[in-house]
């Protein structure tokens, strides 16, 4: 009687463990693993075994958890007790339209064994997510062309994850950074970029020169990435020298396609024209919207790539792209 009173209340209950085949994945993959139960010192039924699939954002300065994802695993079983240990296969496809994992942005998947009048024990662990292939190639040709990824790089904006770069050789114009977010379309993937070029005078302002880059599908293939990084190189210089020559990107028809309305404080437009085609750096038109808002950063439709004023979460060198960052504890809250 003491043993069930106890597992109640955690002491020699049911313990569950999620261990993934590894720790990062594309998007669009299969995360794989097993969920590992192992039985405390008396029987316990158990009404449901899920995880939970979560993203933690850092957007100006505020720290934001969101639930992407709820995966169901196994319902109505019984745990015997130990030494009794049950394991159960665990997958799950993660969405093509999430951001990267970068220091502002990470994920983690919360296991939770629903137990009949106890508490309910839970594990988490850090899931990293990675970009396409084709995403991953375009950064790659940049870095080759000498633009190095700034540490504050692919923060959330209201029109997705940006990733901000500064050029490491001599242009045509004094460029202090470039700032691109990926948007996928069916002929090309479609590289909406801001270049900020330095301005003589006792101020030092910044011009905003922003653009449009096509790249054909063909040069994203795995042995063309210097191809790239020189059309790519070209692209900008061309923009550079032809500021009135070049397209506005707002002014794209891809922008505005299947309009939701469904934004707040008159984003829905442009939002909603985004959520659809965007490959890579969106987490879904509400979502994003939500967490946008909770931060209070929803920017005027005019100013897509948003300020870097106040940004947290940066902490210095990132020690990389795909990492950095203390994943922290999580605790509880309504989140979880």
């Amino acid at each position: 009687m003491l043993k069930k009173l106890m597992a109640k209340f955690g002491v020699g209950a049911a313990t569950v463990d999620l261990r993934l085949d590894k720790e990062a994945y594309r998007l669009g993959e299969t995360a794989t693993g097993t969920i590992r139960i192992e039985g405390g010192n008396v029987e316990q039924r158990i009404t449901e075994l899920s995880v939970m699939f979560a993203l933690r954002a850092y957007i100006k300065g505020q720290e934001i958890t969101r639930n992407v994802a709820v995966i169901p695993v196994l319902s109505h079983f019984v745990v015997q007790p130990k030494p009794h240990v049950q394991e159960i296969p665990f997958h799950f496809e993660l969405p093509h339209d999430l951001a990267i994992s970068t220091p502002h942005v990470q994920y983690f998947l919360q296991t939770r064994l629903d137990v009949e009048q106890a508490l309910d024990p839970t594990d988490i662990d850090r899931i990293t997510v990675l970009p396409p292939v084709h995403i991953e190639q375009v950064i790659r040709a940049l870095e080759l062309a000498d633009f190095r990824q700034k540490a504050d790089s692919g923060k959330l904006k209201p029109l997705g994850q940006e990733f901000a770069f500064y050029p490491g050789r001599r242009l045509s114009a004094p460029v202090n950074e470039l700032e691109v977010i990926f948007f996928d379309t069916p002929d090309a993937l479609r590289l909406l970029i801001e270049l900020d070029i330095a301005q003589a005078g006792f101020y030092r302002k910044e011009k905003e020169q922003r653009a449009e880059i096509a790249v054909p599908r063909e040069l994203l293939e795995a042995d063309k990435v210097e191809e790239l990084s020189r059309y790519l190189l070209e692209q900008i210089e061309y923009i550079l020298n032809n500021p009135h020559a070049v397209s506005y990107f707002s002014t794209s028809p891809y922008l505005h396609r299947g309009q939701h309305h469904h934004g707040h404080h008159g984003m829905g437009g442009m939002m909603g024209g985004m959520i659809g085609g965007m490959a890579a750096g969106l987490i879904g038109g509400m979502l994003l919207n939500e967490m946008m808002d909770d931060a209070g950063d929803l920017l005027g439709a005019g100013d897509i790539f948003g300020g870097d004023e106040g940004d947290g979460g940066d902490g210095g060198d990132d020690g990389g792209f795909f990492g950095g960052g203390d994943f922290g504890d999580f605790g509880g809250g309504d989140d979880f």
